[in-house]
């Protein structure tokens, strides 16, 4: 597999979670911790994640998907954008640790990333995270994932993307700031369509099947030109 880049999806790819859980854990202590200020938790659900869809269909070329997701949920609430802005990190320094339980250590990521970087130091290696999160709330995943932050090129996040993954955007504004070209890279990710739409734009795809998420939005069209675990990535790789 001679590619120059490899990009990498983090939860369910780079560490193991169980995504039900972790949105469950997410919005009960989310809204817990902004009951002071949006007492109706039931509201406080419902609008953020009418807020996330906004932010991940957005196609302003303007805006980072942060400025999407707070120019949609902010005015909803009779409070000042920057507060409930400040809120929201707050939340990621102190509280959102209650995710920590729920992630552990993929089988083989810490190995694969290493090995990629020892041997193939002329690839660049970008984690393609869903830019929903600031990078605080990505950072520390992948300090509890045992993921590594510097061998990578590029951390996709909610401040410093405009697109999320299901625009075309998304994956043609990754190469074109890591100077890299589509069909000689490969995307890795466990999510059939967030993930696999990355062929469409002309990447080569590795879905990794050990936690699969959206198997069944995976059209024929995006069928993945691998799959396996991430060893089975490892074999293909160094073999």
């Amino acid at each position: 597999m001679d590619f120059e880049a490899f990009l990498f999806d983090l939860d369910g790819t780079l560490l193991n979670f169980d995504p039900d859980a972790f949105v469950r854990t997410y919005l009960g202590t989310a809204a817990k911790f902004f009951i002071d200020i949006i007492p109706d938790s039931e509201t406080f659900y419902s609008e953020l994640l009418k807020s996330t869809n906004v932010m991940e269909n957005n196609d302003n070329d303007e805006n980072t998907t942060l400025i999407d997701f707070l120019e949609d949920f902010c005015p909803k609430f009779d409070i000042d954008c920057e507060e409930i802005q400040e809120r929201f990190l707050q939340f990621y320094h102190t509280e959102f640790k209650v995710i920590k339980p729920l992630i552990t250590e993929m089988s083989g990521a810490q190995k694969l990333l290493y090995d990629l970087r020892k041997y193939f130091p002329e690839k660049k290696l970008i984690l393609a995270t869903n830019p929903v999160f600031p990078f605080i709330a990505i950072k520390k995943r992948m300090e509890w994932g045992g993921v590594p932050e510097d061998v990578f090129e590029l951390i996709t996040h909610a401040e410093n993307t405009n697109y999320c993954k299901n625009n075309k955007k998304y994956w043609l504004d990754i190469a074109k700031r890591t100077s890299i070209n589509p069909k000689s890279s490969i995307m890795i990710g466990n999510d059939g369509y967030r993930d696999m739409v990355a062929k469409k734009y002309g990447y080569t795809t590795f879905l990794v099947d050990t936690v699969l998420e959206n198997e069944e939005n995976m059209t024929s069209d995006i069928l993945p030109d691998f799959r396996g675990s991430l060893q089975d990535l490892y074999s293909l790789i160094f073999s």
